[in-house]
């Protein structure tokens, strides 16, 4: 081992460390001093022994635990084998954190914290073993102790902690400066803040921050390493609040101090006010201008002074003083006119704010313009103009309407609040009445309105209504579709709607007639008066006066009473309730329809044939014919009445003016009914609403006996169909079990089976051995029979030998 220095009382000096908040500053104090030891010296005792038992050989204090001894005894008194030494400091480690913890030695060394052992390399070595551990430590007051033991040979040993200051590592904040102050020099006006030193090792320095009263905004002043600061804060006379707080090297920051206030001495004027234009509050015809300061300096203005200037000298006079920015100049009256005035303001320190800049404003006018004069109604076309003389100064006109209702005015100028016209159509928006109260006021360019003039509306004075719009006309079939629009919301609502008359012009006559009824417009019932239906809203179609819910009435009318193919013109007159007429709408045109039928055909002739008869005429001389029908008349067996029906059939060959009529050839006479058609007729119309020619033909009597059939059906190939108890249309089979179908031959006049079969298999039969007897007439039957041998005629049908396209 290397021979070591030997410590003695009278060379060994130990440096004395004192915490400056966390910042060392050294003294020396010799070792042989009191053995009481100032944290963080340590406390070192050295043991002539290994088990440190007995009353150590001596005790003194160590700055530091660096050592290397050799092999020589640690100080006089002590072995240089087999000795130990033992450190210990108590301090305040602040707000903790983390440490490091780093020991070497030769050859035994123990690190305790607060009794609780850190590190342990204990045991005899020929060299320095070394370690390091990290550890955290709590807040507060701590107690370190080092063992240190030399079995044998050489002797050295060294230990230190400090703070981990990585910012990674150290989330510790430290704590909050205590013994935290502030005092104001209100002479100088600076502000000394102070703080006890922080007892963290780590320490960096203190950032003292200031915030205004009121806000929760703080302002860094500065960052320092000292225990004090002076701030000179603004001179407002406002309240100010100071806070310490401590930063660690890591960056963490501790909480601020409790605040720390100073009133500050208010040497700082006021914001100059500005100029604005108000109204005089206790009187409108004089001046009233207002001083107004920032909100920030409202609240401190104690007082105003305001000052007008001469125009013809520039000198400006005092007008106002006192504790509000408004007031009032009795000097200067409202009306209209500039003037210069200027201001300043006080607060309650005595501090005037300078002059604000000199504002010409133009005075409040308040002089209202004359009442509007000649105001009337006069009616145009049935709509009433409300019109005066127009008011010098005036720049606007308001129309009010009253509703003796509510009792309030309501505006009757629509969407707009004023005009500039002196004719306006008022809106009415009341109930209808007799009579409506309006009334006109002028406004000037400072909007003083002048005294309203009256005007009363009465729709019984004029002397027509308001005619009809939107006025159409089209056909209607052969009529003619009539349709418009009124609206008058001084006498319309449902409970009083006008009359309408329409007037109807040839013009090729020049003859103009009124059109006394209107015909249904679905075409059933009788002749009426206009029909007429209201909405309770006006579209981009109606005038701008209707209001809601004041309706427009829609009218109709279809006019059948014209004459035949001629074009006239239409005009609508409204008749309101108290009888007067308006004048007539715009004129519409319309052409009515071919209401003159063709006239009866002539040349009718009729040939007898099997099948019935055979009909032919000459053609119709009129060119707008384009076909003919053709009706068989029958009676019918309940009213006794005829009944036409159109069952005549053509075919291919035949020509436009000839048909076959199938008749069942009854020894009967039998009417048949032919007109010319120009147009097709509609679903209900008959021969009776056309011109036709009737024609009579007495046929012979060709039914087999007993035949009960009326009717005569056309196929070329007759086709024969049987069946019973399949639909509701079936006779029910009852006990039938088989059919056969016959056909009459008048040669032999007998019945000829043409098919068989039982009735539960039905099945549909052709005749195809008649069907070159074009026009021929066949009779058919179906007889049902049961197993005795009873029979039953189930059907008999008569064919006429004939298709269309024959």
């Amino acid at each position: 081992m290397k021979p070591a220095r030997r410590t003695t009382a009278a060379v060994a000096t130990a440096i004395v460390l004192t915490t400056a908040g966390g910042l060392l500053t050294a003294g020396l104090t010799t070792a042989s001093a009191a053995t009481a030891c100032a944290s963080p010296v340590y406390q070192r005792q050295f043991y002539a022994n290994t088990t440190f038992s007995g009353t150590p050989k001596k005790t003194d204090c160590d700055s530091a635990i660096d050592q290397n001894w050799g092999a020589k005894a640690p100080a006089t008194g002590l072995p240089a084998d087999k000795f130990a030494v033992r450190w210990s400091v108590t301090r305040d480690f602040g707000s903790g954190g983390p440490f490091a913890l780093a020991a070497s030695a030769q050859d035994g060394v123990r690190v305790y914290l607060d009794g609780v052992r850190k590190i342990d390399l204990w045991k005899n070595v020929s060299s320095t073993v070394k370690k390091t551990v990290n550890v955290t430590v709590p807040a507060g007051r701590h107690t370190l102790r080092v063992d240190f033991v030399n079995w044998t040979g050489a002797a050295d040993v060294r230990f230190s902690y400090t703070p981990r200051t990585a910012a990674t590592v150290d989330k510790v904040r430290p704590l909050v400066p205590a013994g935290a102050a502030v005092t104001y020099d209100k002479a100088t006006g600076k502000a000394k803040v102070t703080w006890s030193r922080n007892k963290e090792m780590d320490l960096a320095g203190y950032r003292v921050h200031r915030r205004l009263k009121g806000s929760s905004a703080w302002t860094r002043l500065t960052t320092t390493t000292a225990a004090s600061y002076t701030d000179t804060p603004p001179k407002t006379g406002a309240v100010h609040y100071y806070e310490v707080r401590a930063v660690d090297k890591a960056g963490n920051e501790s909480a601020g101090t409790a605040d720390l206030g100073v009133t500050t001495v208010d040497k700082t004027p006021p914001a100059a006010p500005f100029v604005e234009l108000d109204v005089c509050a206790t009187d409108d015809t004089v001046a009233g201008p207002e001083l107004v300061t920032t909100a920030a300096n409202a609240a401190g203005i104690v007082r105003y002074e305001a000052q007008r200037q001469d125009p013809a000298t520039g000198a400006w006079s005092t007008v106002y003083t006192g504790a509000k920015g408004a007031f009032c100049d009795p000097g200067r009256a409202a009306d209209g006119t500039r003037a210069t005035y200027r201001g300043r303001a006080r607060d309650a320190a005595g501090n005037w704010s300078a002059y604000s800049a000199a504002t010409t404003l133009t005075l409040t006018d308040r002089t209202p313009p004359a009442s509007p004069a000649d105001a009337r109604v006069d009616y145009r076309g049935g709509v009433p103009h409300l019109t005066w003389t127009p008011v010098r100064d005036a720049t606007a006109y308001e129309v009010w309407q009253y509703d003796p209702t509510t009792g309030e005015n309501l505006n009757a100028l629509g969407t707009s609040a004023t005009t500039t016209a002196t004719d306006v159509v008022p809106l009415q928006q009341t109930a209808v009445a007799e009579q409506y109260a309006y009334v006109v006021r002028a406004l000037d360019a400072a909007g003083n309105p002048s005294a309203p003039t009256g005007v009363t509306l009465r729709p019984a004075d004029r002397t027509e209504p308001i005619a009809p719009y939107q006025v159409t006309a089209g056909r209607q079939g052969d009529a003619v579709l009539l349709r418009w629009r009124g609206a008058d919301p001084w006498t319309i609502d449902d409970a009083h709607l006008p009359s309408y008359r329409i007037l109807r012009t040839d013009p090729a006559t020049g003859e103009t007639t009124t059109v006394e009824r209107c015909a249904p417009l679905s075409g059933d019932g009788p002749p009426g008066p206009p029909s007429l239906h209201t909405v309770p809203a006006r579209d981009a179609y109606d005038p701008e006066y209707v209001t809601w819910p004041h309706p427009v009435v829609y009218g109709e009318c279809v006019d059948a009473s014209g004459a035949s193919e001629t074009t006239y013109e239409y005009r609508v007159v409204t008749v309101d309730r108290f009888g007067h007429a308006s004048a007539p709408s715009a004129p519409v045109t319309a052409t009515t329809g071919d209401t003159v039928r063709p006239a009866p055909v002539t040349g009718l002739t009729a040939e007898v044939i099997p099948m019935g008869v055979h009909l032919s005429w000459e053609p119709s001389p009129e060119d707008d014919v384009f076909a003919y029908y053709v009706w068989q008349g029958t009676t019918d067996p309940e009213t006794g009445r005829t009944v036409w029906e159109r069952n005549c059939v053509d075919g291919d060959s035949l020509s436009e003016t000839e048909i076959y009529c199938p008749t069942l050839p009854d020894g009967r006479e039998h009417v048949y009914r032919v007109a010319a058609i120009d147009r097709m007729p509609g679903e209900d119309d008959g021969p009776d609403t056309l011109h036709t020619a009737d024609i009579t033909v007495a046929l012979p009597d060709t039914r087999p006996p007993g035949w009960s059939g009326t009717g005569v059906h056309t196929d070329q190939y007759p086709e024969l169909f049987v069946r019973c108890g399949q639909t509701i249309y079936d006779p029910p089979c009852e006990s039938w079990t088989d059919y056969r179908i016959e056909r009459w031959d008048a040669a032999t006049a007998a019945w000829t089976t043409l098919a068989t079969g039982p009735v539960d298999a039905p099945r549909s039969h052709m005749d195809t051995e008649v069907h070159e007897d074009l026009l021929g007439l066949y009779h058919y039957r179906a007889v049902y029979s049961d197993p005795a041998g009873g029979e039953k005629v189930m059907w008999e049908r008569a064919y006429g030998i004939w298709d269309t396209w024959l």
